[in-house]
């Protein structure tokens, strides 16, 4: 009896398994072809008389099989509705994939509507007979047209109104997610969008240096304009530096670096500013008549002119381009008690102002969209759990009546 309920569990785990790979494969294939890709995860919403481009929207056909085969790709659309390829015929080698963006082209003729559109690749040979189908795989996504839409207008402005050619990325918001539906690395964007909520992003080298949140109705001209500043305070730190023996405050060290990401800058210098319940005191840390495009150093011990007194300093970095203040460090707090002793403090949630000058990281510019496909899988592996736990009972009560 034990030996029979162990082989019914075994079974059941298996068929649990079993039942959990079908649910979340990404993959459509047949034989050794096989297709996948983000390209069937999308929700489009289009107006009429637009195009779709970006690299996040594709899919990869995978030749797993031993042998060299051509390729076909066909599309399956409504009319007045074009998907855009790279290539409509290639070659795949054994055993290797390729990845093939998708753009859609919508005209004016197209009918407003849900519909879905399909991508088709099909391996074939040419021998004796003729051309041999030999499989296919295929993914469709969701398509919405409609007929209302609004003029938009994005660019992006240094601090003192100039161009800035960054990376911007729009997104479509949803209340779930967010799908990317346009990108440009020239820092003006111009297209037709349907009514609704959107995001936008702007990125030079990688990191994300402005986002705005904003809709768009029917008919509306929208120009929305992201501040970038190029150069920027990182890694700003006030350390306390004390006397060994007595542990008396001695000096502030402040450490940073610039980053300047673009074009170079003329006539730039950086001040420390320190304020205290004593005194105010500006500082100048740095003059330099050309920062280079590069990352810049910066290191200085502080002594307040009057000496330490009980109290709360607190240090912010100023940098200068022109005379005027182009942008501010984060705000650090310094406690000296009545002993002579020092404390780093928080200040006002970090900041001295609302100005957070280093921009947000991130691993890569198509990481810059929101649109995470994977995450749907998440739902279909627990899913197939759920499904592969019902197995196992069953199963394992179908075992053991036999048995019985």
């Amino acid at each position: 009896m034990a030996s029979s309920l162990k082989k019914a569990i075994c079974l059941g785990w298996l068929l649990a398994l079993f039942s959990t790979i079908i649910w979340v494969a990404p993959v459509q294939a047949q034989g050794g072809f096989a297709m996948s890709g983000s390209f069937y995860s999308q929700k489009l919403e289009l107006p009429q008389g637009t195009s779709l481009r970006t690299p996040d929207i594709y899919v990869v056909v995978f030749n797993n099989s031993d042998e060299d085969i051509n390729v076909k790709v066909s599309t399956n659309t409504p009319p007045g509705v074009t998907i855009i390829l790279q290539e409509y015929e290639f070659p795949l080698a054994a055993n290797s994939q390729k990845k093939i963006d998708i753009g859609v082209d919508i005209s004016m003729e197209a009918v407003p509507g849900d519909y879905r559109i399909g991508v088709t690749a099909e391996p074939f040979k040419t021998g004796l007979t003729g051309i041999q189908i030999v499989g296919g795989a295929g993914q469709e996504a969701d398509l919405t047209i409609t007929g209302d839409y609004g003029v938009l207008n994005v660019t992006t402005l240094s601090p003192d109104g100039a161009p800035v050619p960054a990376r911007i990325v729009l997104f479509r918001a949803y209340t779930d997610e967010n799908f990317e539906i346009a990108r440009t690395d020239t820092g003006e964007l111009d297209l037709n969008v349907s009514p609704g909520d959107y995001l936008t992003r702007a990125f030079i080298a990688g990191r994300q240096l402005a986002e705005e949140s904003f809709s768009v109705a029917a008919d509306e001209h929208k120009g929305v304009t992201m501040t970038v500043k190029t150069v920027y305070f990182e890694g700003f730190e006030v350390v306390p530096l004390a006397q060994r023996d007595t542990g008396e405050m001695v000096l502030a060290n402040v450490v940073c670096s610039i980053n300047n990401l673009l074009d170079a800058f003329t006539d730039v210098q950086v001040n420390l500013v320190v304020n205290s319940d004593a005194q105010q005191e500006n500082v100048n840390i740095l003059n330099t008549s050309r920062l280079e495009q590069s990352q810049t150093e910066i290191n200085y011990n502080y002594i307040p002119g009057n000496g330490w007194q009980a109290g709360t300093y607190i240090f912010k970095l100023e940098l200068e381009i022109g005379g005027q203040i182009y942008t501010t460090s984060q705000a650090k707090g310094l406690t000296v008690d009545e002993t002579g002793k020092a404390s780093l403090t928080t200040v006002g949630g970090g900041t001295i102002d609302s100005e957070t000058s280093t921009p947000t990281p991130t691993s890569s510019e198509a990481a810059d969209t929101e649109t995470v496909p994977g995450s749907s899988f998440i739902w279909l592996i627990i899913v197939g759990v759920a499904v592969g736990v019902l197995l196992i009972v069953i199963a394992v009560i179908l075992f053991v009546r036999k048995r019985m």
